[in-house]
């Protein structure tokens, strides 16, 4: 199996090629772990749970983000690449921290209630695609808004804060979604990437247009003129 890294050193790209005797069907993070461990001790990546729940280990498979964890490969060549929108900081390893700065910036957390209040069914079944939210960060890697706009919170952020806003022990759910405006939900296209490369199947783009309905509704945000109806108001 050919593979070829594009590996960020010295403040640019290249492209390295490795050779490997390695079965069809391995997962992309096994092809790196080999070369790592008896070839290139230098490659670095982030991997932690091969259980595909810890969301560090993205990277582009073949130009398409993936979780290295569980893409397997049966092609006679690959090449991988760090994510995209992302500060890269060696080799594959690309700066996360402005996705959690977001969430912090946002409060995006419960403010519980005095009593422990069990949740229901109903209660959960509002959130249950947002909770499974791994926070890999591979929804804003192809977000075309997180390029335009700076300010544009990212499907992962609202994805998270969507969950927060809709917990019944949540007694700041008000503040918490007056916190949302300064991150700019109408800068979303709808171009539906994130809903298309999340490895979980979140929906991040749903709870995206759910949030900027809350926020119109509240008076916080206005309609914009040139809405295609994806809101359906």
């Amino acid at each position: 199996m050919i593979v070829k890294i594009n590996r960020f050193q010295g403040g640019r790209y290249q492209t390295q090629e490795f050779e490997l005797d390695i079965p069809k069907g391995v997962t992309v993070l096994d092809i790196l772990m080999k070369i790592k461990e008896e070839i290139d001790p230098s490659l670095s990546f982030r991997a932690m749970c091969r259980a595909s729940i810890c969301g560090t280990c993205g990277v582009k498979v073949n130009g398409e983000p993936r979780l290295a964890c569980n893409t397997r490969i049966y092609q006679e060549e690959v090449i991988i690449e760090p994510v995209d929108n992302a500060e890269p900081i060696k080799d594959l390893v690309v700066d996360q921290d402005p996705l959690f700065v977001r969430l912090r910036r946002g409060k995006v957390w419960v403010v519980p209630k005095g009593e422990s209040l069990p949740l229901r069914p109903e209660d959960l079944s509002k959130t249950s695609r947002s909770s499974d939210c791994i926070l890999c960060g591979l929804c804003d890697s192809v977000c075309p808004s997180l390029v335009e706009d700076k300010n544009f919170g990212g499907p992962a952020f609202f994805t998270r804060a969507y969950r927060v806003i809709e917990d019944p022990r949540n007694t700041a759910v008000e503040e918490r979604i007056r916190d949302l405006v300064p991150f700019n939900v109408q800068s979303c296209v709808h171009c539906n990437n994130c809903n298309i490369y999340c490895p979980k199947g979140c929906m991040p783009e749903r709870w995206i247009t759910l949030i900027e309905g809350k926020l119109l509704q509240r008076g916080y945000i206005q309609k914009k003129a040139e809405d295609f109806g994806f809101l359906g108001f």
